[in-house]
C-alpha cells in the first residue's frame, strides 16, 4: 500500500496553463518577440529560465535572463491572482488524504513565488509536508531530481508513492525516479500519458478512489 502522494502544481492541482500562455503572450509583446506561439511549441520543459535560455540563446546573460524570468512570472501572478481555480474533485480528495494521515509532498517546475500564491489561494500551502520548486534545485523536469528528493523528504520508499502529473516532462521524470504515476489530461491526452508510462489517467479527481491504493 502506498503512503504518500507527490503532486505537481501547473495543470495537475490547477489548470494555470492558460494564464502561464497569457503571461508569456503579454511578456513577449512588450520584448518585441516574433512568433512566440512557435516558440512555446518547441519548448521541451523545465523552468521559465530554461525557456529564456531557449528563446534568447547567449543574446543575455544568464542573469539578464533571471531577471527577465522574474519579470514574466510578475505578470502571470499579477493575472492569475483571484482566478484560482482547483481542478475539480482535487480539494475534497486533499481533505480526505490528510484525514487519513497520508504524506503529500509537492514537486513543480514553477518558482516558489508562484507556487506559494497559488496554494495561498487554495487556503493549502501550510498542509505540505514537503515543497520542492523549480528555483530551488539543479535540473528540473524531467529530470528526476525534486522527485528523489521529495521522496527522501517524506522518508518513505519509491514503491510507497504516487505521483500526480500532468505533462510529458513531468510524466518522464517520474518514470525516471521510478515512482508510479498517474496522469491528468489538463493538457494532454490520456494515451499520449498511458503511452509515456502512466499507469492511470482521469480529467478529473472526481471519482478517484484512494483505497484503491492507499
Amino acid at each position: 500500500m502506498k503512503k504518500g502522494i507527490i503532486f505537481d502544481l501547473d495543470g495537475t492541482i490547477v489548470d494555470s496553463l492558460p494564464y502561464h500562455y497569457k503571461a508569456w503572450k503579454i511578456f513577449f509583446k512588450k520584448n518585441k518577440v516574433e512568433n512566440f506561439s512557435e516558440r512555446l511549441r518547441d519548448y521541451k520543459g523545465g523552468g521559465t529560465l530554461d525557456l529564456m535560455t531557449a528563446v534568447y540563446g547567449d543574446k543575455y546573460s544568464r542573469n539578464e535572463l533571471k531577471i527577465m524570468s522574474d519579470d514574466k512570472e510578475i505578470i502571470f501572478r499579477e493575472i492569475y491572482k483571484n482566478n484560482v481555480e482547483p481542478i475539480k474533485g482535487f480539494i475534497q480528495m486533499f481533505e480526505l488524504i490528510r484525514s487519513k494521515k497520508i504524506l503529500i509532498g509537492l514537486a513543480s517546475n514553477a518558482i516558489r513565488k508562484n507556487v506559494k500564491m497559488i496554494l495561498n489561494e487554495l487556503k493549502i500551502y501550510k498542509d505540505f509536508d514537503s515543497i520542492i520548486c523549480g528555483d530551488e534545485v539543479k535540473r528540473g523536469k524531467p529530470n528526476p531530481e525534486m522527485f528523489n528528493e521529495t521522496v527522501s523528504r517524506l522518508k518513505l520508499k519509491k514503491k510507497e508513492c504516487l505521483i500526480f502529473e500532468d505533462s510529458l516532462e513531468g510524466v518522464l521524470a517520474a518514470v525516471n525516479s521510478n515512482v508510479d504515476v498517474i496522469g491528468i489530461t489538463s493538457g494532454t491526452s490520456g494515451k499520449v500519458l498511458s503511452d509515456r508510462g502512466c499507469m492511470l489517467t482521469m480529467d478529473n479527481y472526481s471519482n478517484f478512489d484512494i483505497s484503491v491504493y492507499f
